[in-house]
């Protein structure tokens, strides 16, 4: 009993102590205008203490950690993909519109005729603390940018030349222990008529004024520095001339960037080249390297066959290196035009050499190559698994029947295997065509197709998507790639979808052997 009350009294403060914290968390998101974290948080807290405290709630206590990393880990960051591609967030377009105005607002200009200020430092040893600016008139000013009465202080000056030497109690300071004080001169702002003084160079400050006014009522922007006005257009402050305002601000645009995939000719024939080429990538990827991982595994599965561990060592070397290292290795080693083993190799045999990365046709047997190399593995070991959950009564009695070798293999062999390892062959389909690793590392998808492309030859979805986003010629086109991703999981997710339920067909066939 007392066990049972120390159990549920620990509980109790856990929870407590959790609570109080997420809902600290949640006001503070309120406070900083985090609606949607901190009504998640909200949620999230009424799941936990839902799931702890009802019994009948009990079962989702083991599913609920897995579930939160799910949603955290996958549902959000698709949502956010989805959201982001409906949008126009791209290089110019990363903030909101109220942010954009605000960075308008703050910003400054110098008028010609602005007045020249010299200054004085006054502090002790360390710190400054009292300014004296002198132009047409003398202002002293604290380091807080306000402007102090001299009336306040007791001003001292020895020698009569017109600068005081002290003031109240601070003495006027080296040029020397002005300079290690610089930075926070610079960020000394002192209102003074329609704008600011501010440190313009190291021995003076000038004012400044504000170049931009913002009419809330007509929602314009006036430059006040050139008297022109600028309207909202395609989420840009743009002027009757066509002057565009930079930076513009992240609005909804709908499914305007999946049109332009399908429309723009800048976008749609690239990437609808990319396409053809990540399925071909894809599929010739995968079931090359599944022939080769079964053939493979039917040899190993032969119990006459000698140094059948040794071959396996052996044959599992490239599913055992680090991918990272191995693509480097082939980058680098094997395909460089003038160092590589294959050109070496075939220089000094046919006196040829090939242009491994640098053609289109020879860059993607290279890739596709490499890429086999590195998946043949997985097949084998999935395909040795397979064959020996074989019963071997069935080739037994397939045997008695007169089948030869080719009829056991396609007529009880391939079925049996092919039902076990199609989900496999699934996934491996899908990782294929997501794989960014090979293509970057090995030819950061080029060679380029054509001037001013952002595709290149060897580029798949994935990786056209990340140029989209961070290496686009005109800037980043992080919306555009959202969109792009978000073909690309729908793709994978129909293919697999589909793929599946034909498993249901092979499952038919296997249980009539």
């Amino acid at each position: 009993m007392e066990r049972r009350l120390l159990g549920f009294l620990l509980k109790i403060t856990v929870i407590s102590l959790f609570n109080a914290f997420a809902i600290f968390v949640c006001i503070l998101f309120a406070i900083s205008g985090e609606l949607y974290l901190s009504t998640a948080g909200i949620v999230l807290l009424v799941v936990v203490n839902s799931v702890v405290f009802k019994k009948k709630s009990y079962p989702l206590r083991y599913l609920l950690p897995g579930l939160f990393f799910l949603t955290a880990m996958v549902v959000l960051p698709i949502l956010y993909n989805v959201y982001l591609s409906l949008t126009n967030y791209s290089t110019g377009h990363v903030i909101g519109k109220d942010d954009a105005i605000n960075l308008f607002l703050n910003r400054e200009y110098l008028r010609p005729d602005a007045e020249k200020y010299s200054f004085k430092a006054y502090g002790n040893d360390s710190d400054i603390i009292l300014l004296l600016l002198k132009s047409y008139e003398e202002l002293l000013v604290d380091m807080n940018g306000e402007i102090r009465d001299p009336g306040e202080f007791e001003i001292v000056d020895s020698d009569l030349d017109g600068t005081p030497d002290k003031i109240g109690e601070w003495k006027v300071m080296e040029a020397s222990k002005i300079a290690s004080k610089i930075s926070l001169l610079q960020k000394l702002r002192i209102p003074y008529g329609n704008g600011w003084l501010r440190l313009s160079t190291l021995r003076e400050f000038r004012q400044y004024e504000h170049q931009y006014a913002y009419d809330e009522a007509t929602d314009t922007l006036t430059d006040l520095k050139t008297g022109k006005t600028y309207r909202p257009e395609k989420a840009r402050f743009i002027s009757s001339d066509g002057e565009a305002l930079d930076p513009g601000w992240t609005e909804y645009v709908g499914l305007q960037n999946y049109l332009r995939i399908i429309k723009t000719e800048k976008y749609k024939k690239p990437f609808f080249g990319v396409f053809v080429w990540t399925i071909e990538w894809s599929l010739l990827t995968v079931l090359i390297s599944f022939a080769i991982g079964l053939f493979l595994a039917m040899m190993l599965n032969d119990s006459k066959l000698r140094f059948r561990k040794l071959y396996r060592s052996l044959l599992i070397v490239p599913y055992a290196m680090p991918s990272f290292i191995s693509l480097l290795i082939w980058r680098y080693g094997f395909y460089s035009g003038e160092f590589g083993f294959f050109n070496r190799m075939l220089k000094y045999l046919a006196g040829i050499s090939i242009p491994w990365l640098d053609t289109v046709f020879w860059a993607r047997f290279s890739v596709l190559l490499t890429n086999i190399w590195l998946t043949f593995p997985y097949m084998m070991l999935v395909s040795l698994g397979a064959l020996q959950a074989i019963p071997p009564h069935l080739l037994e009695a397939a045997k008695i029947d007169g089948a030869g070798s080719w009829q056991k293999f396609r007529k009880v062999t391939f079925p049996l295997v092919i039902v076990t390892l199609a989900p496999l062959l699934i996934g491996s389909f899908a990782t294929t065509f997501n794989n960014f690793t090979v293509i970057w590392l090995l030819t950061e998808g080029r060679p380029v197709t054509g001037i001013g492309d952002v595709a290149g030859a060897t580029d798949i979805l994935i990786s056209y998507a990340y140029k989209l986003a961070f290496s686009g010629r005109e800037g980043s086109e992080m919306a555009l790639s959202a969109a792009v991703s978000v073909v690309i999981f729908a793709i994978v997710v129909t293919i697999s979808i589909i793929s599946f339920r034909r498993t249901r067909v092979l499952e038919d066939v296997a249980n009539e052997i």
